[in-house]
């Protein structure tokens, strides 16, 4: 066993320059490669986070855009109904008055007719009535001439 000690620790000594070496290549590897990479690595996670960010800002304004947008374009809709509804309203009231007019005049030349047929009723009656009169007298003068002769 004291053989294999003995060996054992020589094989350690002999090792010593490989581990300095070991742990002096780990060091400098550390500092001149792990870190500048480690480094470079934060900031590009960093700058594309900050472009993630500002990618999603830039989409949720235009979100919010998208959706004043709409709101206005509701608003124009509901505005351009409105005047349509406005001017439907306003068509269907000058139709009617139109119509009231029309209605207006038909009954004032129907009530037109009915005087000059009333009229025209009375000049022929007063016709037929001297005409009856005439009539009359002339049926008692040949009735009365033929009693007399």
């Amino acid at each position: 066993m004291d053989s294999t000690l003995h060996d054992l620790r020589e094989l350690l000594i002999k090792a010593i320059p490989t581990i300095v070496f070991f742990i002096f290549l780990t060091q400098y590897l550390k500092r001149t490669f792990f870190r500048p990479m480690a480094n470079i690595l934060e900031e590009r996670r960093r700058a594309t986070e900050g472009v993630r960010d500002l990618a999603q800002r830039a989409f949720e304004a235009a979100e919010k855009k998208g959706a004043e947008f709409e709101a206005a374009l509701q608003a124009a809709r509901a505005e351009i109904h409105k005047e349509q509804e406005a001017l439907r309203n306003q068509w269907r009231a000058e139709q009617a008055d139109a119509v009231e007019q029309a209605r207006r005049e038909a009954e004032e030349q129907i009530e037109q007719a009915k005087r000059d047929i009333a009229a025209e009723a009375e000049r022929v009656q007063a016709d037929l009535d001297t005409q009856v009169d005439a009539l009359s007298k002339q049926i008692v003068q040949s009735l009365v001439g033929r009693r007399a002769a």
